[in-house]
This record gives C-alpha cells, sequence and structure tokens, in this order.
C-alpha cells in the first residue's frame, strides 16, 4: 500500500475510521506509531471554528487520547481508536492546524491565560495556554463584559 498522507489521517480521525487500522499494512502501521505526538499536536486545534467544536478537540484529545499516554503507547491499535473518538459527532472533516510550542514572554499571552485561569480555577494549565493561544482577545473581551467587568477592569485585563 501507498504512504498515508497527513491530511488523510487528521480526516480519518474526523470521520471516526477506527477500522482504518486494521486496513493498513505493517509499513504504514510503523509509520502511524511514530505520529501519534503529531496527530496529537493537530487534532487538539480546530482552526477557524467555534468555540465549541475547538473546546470539544482540546478537552476531547485531553481526555481519550493525552490521560494515559506513557501506559497506553505500548498498545498502537487502541491508541489510534482513542484518537478516533477525539471526532466531533457532526463528522465533518475541520482544517487542523499544528499547535506551536508556546513562546515565552508574550504579555498579551500571559494576560490571556491568568484571565482564562480565573475562569476555570479547575482546569490544567497546559489547558488554559491551549485556549488562551487559540482564543481571540476579542471573544475573552466579550466574555468579560457579559460577567460584569466595566471598561477599566477589562483594560487592566488585556492591555
Amino acid at each position: 500500500m501507498a504512504k498515508i498522507e497527513l491530511k488523510e489521517k487528521l480526516a480519518a480521525v474526523d470521520l471516526n475510521a477506527k477500522d482504518l487500522w486494521d486496513q493498513m499494512d505493517e509499513e504504514q502501521r510503523k509509520s502511524l506509531k511514530q505520529e501519534f505526538f503529531i496527530l496529537n499536536r493537530y487534532v487538539s486545534n480546530a482552526a477557524g471554528q467555534s468555540r465549541e467544536i475547538q473546546e470539544h478537540f482540546v478537552l476531547a484529545v485531553n481526555e481519550y487520547f493525552n490521560k494515559h499516554w506513557f501506559t497506553l503507547q505500548s498498545h498502537p491499535k487502541l491508541m489510534w481508536q482513542l484518537l478516533c473518538m477525539c471526532s466531533h459527532e457532526s463528522r465533518k472533516i475541520f482544517f487542523h492546524q499544528w499547535i506551536g510550542f508556546k513562546n515565552k514572554g508574550s504579555k498579551k499571552s500571559n494576560r490571556k491565560t491568568k484571565f482564562l485561569e480565573q475562569l476555570y480555577p479547575n482546569a490544567k494549565y497546559d489547558e488554559i495556554e491551549l485556549l488562551a493561544a487559540i482564543t481571540p482577545q476579542k471573544q475573552l473581551e466579550d466574555h468579560a463584559i457579559s460577567m460584569g467587568y466595566d471598561n477599566s477592569e477589562i483594560k487592566k485585563l488585556f492591555d
């Protein structure tokens, strides 16, 4: 069989194609095993989608795929099935953008992170950082307004 491209693997995850593993030959499976970390970084971010869909992918990947990564990585078929479980109920193919590693020193990002930590005190820090990275500042400002923050408080939060 031919090599399966990354975008095809991402589409398979979106379509919940758990049976793809059984259709792959040994070389394709070996290649997929080496790409789980990369797939994790892509699937976690559905670029340009509503906040609900973006949150779905972040939380689903963290809950199903990342939770017991080190324990389960010796079971690649199960890892593939868990990754497919992260698909959205719409069974639509999304554009998944790479989530890069955090920039240390971005003041705007740090302020967004602090605000999100106040909103979600029980969330994991990496989830907060991811939400800060994918949520536009305008959306956070609108959320602060809906929570009763006045303009001067919002200016202090984000400027």
